[in-house]
């Protein structure tokens, strides 16, 4: 995935002691806390939580989805993505070799014991650089007669870029309900955003342009998938053009 990182914050990011990533994994566990998988390029997911771990077996364990479709084809992958956000602390690993297994008595979810994951804050988190041509767009103060429909220039699950060609009218720190991110094939949803950052810069036509930096304001898990989901299509596509 196309992110604005250095492979030295990456390397900061990454955990890979053993001991590290069973303590991570483990505080999910004991938490319960609500776990996107993705699988298949992005194309599918399901929210679970983590039930336990097995040293011995080198298996982490996971409640089935909710839909035995989605199960079987979890089934049939070779790997998955993994993703919770814990006070603010986004936890990321793969998973390997999806299999059913038996925990408790009950049949659950199973995936090889990763050795590694990435533990990032929220400014760490994975930025997607968007198209010019044809952009998303999100509405800022949606259906008010102060709306604005601007371009999205980057996007992670912590937040988006917008451009705007006029001095904005908004400050830093500021909060910004009644916003509604459309993501075309890929959903649209409503969100409330934090004004970041403002930088002002010019384009290659001397034209002003200001950045605005966004965070977004507790975003539901399941739009964080569906972010999650798009920004993989997205590497999907520009890696077919490439090639061809």
């Amino acid at each position: 995935m196309s992110i604005s990182h250095t492979e030295d914050e990456i390397e900061r990011c990454t955990l890979s002691g053993q001991r590290e990533v069973l303590f991570q994994l483990r505080n999910l566990i004991r938490l319960k806390a609500r776990v996107a998988v993705t699988f298949d390029e992005g194309r599918h997911s399901f929210l679970t939580v983590l039930m336990d771990l097995s040293e011995t077996k080198k298996l982490l364990y996971l409640d089935v989805g909710g839909s035995q479709e989605t199960n079987q084809a979890f089934l049939r992958s070779e790997r998955c993505q993994f993703s919770a956000v814990v006070d603010g602390i986004r936890i990321q690993f793969s998973g390997r070799n999806p299999q059913l297994a038996k925990w408790d008595g009950e049949e659950v979810l199973a995936v090889t014991l990763p050795s590694s994951l990435l533990r990032l804050q929220r400014r760490d988190a994975f930025r997607l650089q968007l198209p010019s041509t044809k952009p998303y767009l999100c509405h800022i103060a949606r259906n008010t007669p102060e709306e604005q429909i601007l371009p999205v220039y980057d996007i992670s699950v912590g937040g988006i870029g917008i451009q705007l060609g006029e001095e904005p009218k908004y400050e830093r720190m500021q909060r910004v309900e009644n916003c509604w991110l459309d993501l075309r094939e890929s959903g649209s949803f409503a969100v409330t955003l934090e004004i970041r950052y403002i930088n002002h810069s010019e384009s290659l036509t001397n034209k002003p342009i200001w950045h605005l930096g966004c965070q977004f304001v507790n975003l539901s898990l399941a739009n964080e998938t569906q972010i999650q989901r798009f920004m993989a299509r997205i590497e999907v596509e520009r890696r077919a053009l490439s090639a061809s």
